[in-house]
This record gives structure tokens, C-alpha cells and sequence, in this order.
């Protein structure tokens, strides 16, 4: 059984805490991925997964689209690509 009374809204509250040894955590693996590699943290339930969640990207339909939302659309098409680099094994 699990008992605390330390709260937050904060995943990086929250994965400070955990890494720190203070309980145990449900997070999105963007926040704890590279804690997960290096060992700091650990899986304690691999079947109970949060649901996936998708982003995004609205703008405005233009003939030409200014170069920073270009860049920005394919930054994020990069870092949430279908297997993010946080979830990469």
C-alpha cells in the first residue's frame, strides 16, 4: 500500500519527488523518459498506461506561410513523431 500526503500539478514537482525516493509517480514518459533510461526511475506497472495524447498544429490558411510557423510545425512534426525519442528503447 501507498501513503503520503505530498500533492502537486507539477509533473516536474512530481518527477523530482520520485527521483528524490519520496513514492511513486503516473506520468507521461516526455517527462520521465530520460529517467527511465539512466535507471533513476523504474516501471513498477508497464500495462497500465496512460492514454496517448496528440497534438495539434492550427493556423491560419495563407498562400504563403511565414517561415517561423513552417519551422515550428516541423519542429514539432520532429519531436512527436510517431515513436518520440523519450519512448525509443
Amino acid at each position: 500500500r501507498v501513503s503520503g500526503n505530498l500533492r502537486a500539478n507539477n509533473g516536474e514537482t512530481l518527477r523530482e519527488a520520485a527521483v528524490a525516493g519520496l513514492g511513486i509517480i503516473q506520468s507521461l514518459t516526455f517527462l520521465v523518459g530520460e529517467d527511465l533510461k539512466a535507471g533513476r526511475l523504474k516501471r513498477i506497472l508497464p500495462r497500465h498506461a496512460l492514454p496517448e495524447l496528440s497534438i495539434h498544429a492550427l493556423y491560419a490558411q495563407r498562400r504563403h506561410l511565414p517561415a517561423k510557423v513552417r519551422v515550428f510545425i516541423e519542429f514539432l512534426a520532429a519531436r512527436f513523431a510517431p515513436e518520440p525519442a523519450w519512448d525509443a528503447p
